[in-house]
């Protein structure tokens, strides 16, 4: 199990020592994903698009957790005129409508429910614009690679820094 652990972290040392020419390299860049979100000019109109949607959402839950306290009230209030099979199917019904309610929730705010997908939809296009310039910006400017501060990763990369496919050789042992 030990011996499992231990394999990523030999293989980012070893592409880290291929690759430390690179890291020496004046050629290297970054970017704060964060500020351009928070700076872009066509953001406000894209956050207000989506929580139209988010808003809209919250709505749908509000009726949901009302019907829910009024089928509950109701419950409470027959609870003693009902026999015990009608009271079990009331208990079944606002169960049902419990976790009908759960669903929702989670289809809309879990992960990659409804609101992620909205907002993905709308920041896609420009996602794919900062995409194009930051590689426009690495190929015009020689950069080796281009990181995001913000989220501590490679937005962009020359091609020739690629490891992976000598990494892979060597692995399979392809290649002596």
């Amino acid at each position: 199990m030990r011996y499992y652990c231990r394999i990523p972290v030999v293989v980012t040392a070893f592409v880290m020592l291929l690759s430390a020419s690179a890291w020496c390299s004046d050629d290297v860049g970054y970017i704060n994903s964060e500020q351009l979100r928070l700076e872009y000019v066509g953001a406000r109109d894209l956050d207000a698009q989506l929580e139209a949607s988010v808003a809209d959402w919250r709505t749908q839950a509000r009726e949901h957790e009302q019907e829910i306290e009024g089928l509950i009230i109701e419950f409470k209030n027959q609870r003693l005129l009902l026999s015990d099979e009608a009271a079990g199917e009331k208990e079944m019904a606002i169960q049902r409508k419990q976790l009908e309610f759960e669903e929702f929730l989670n289809g809309v705010w879990g992960t990659g429910g409804l609101a992620a997908q909205r907002e993905a939809e709308l920041w896609q296009p420009i996602f794919d614009r900062i995409n194009g310039i930051l590689e426009d910006i690495g190929v015009d400017g020689e950069y080796v690679m281009i990181f995001d501060a913000a989220r501590m990763g490679i937005v962009y990369a020359a091609p020739s820094t690629d490891l992976t496919q000598e990494v892979l050789d060597k692995l399979n042992g392809t290649e002596e």
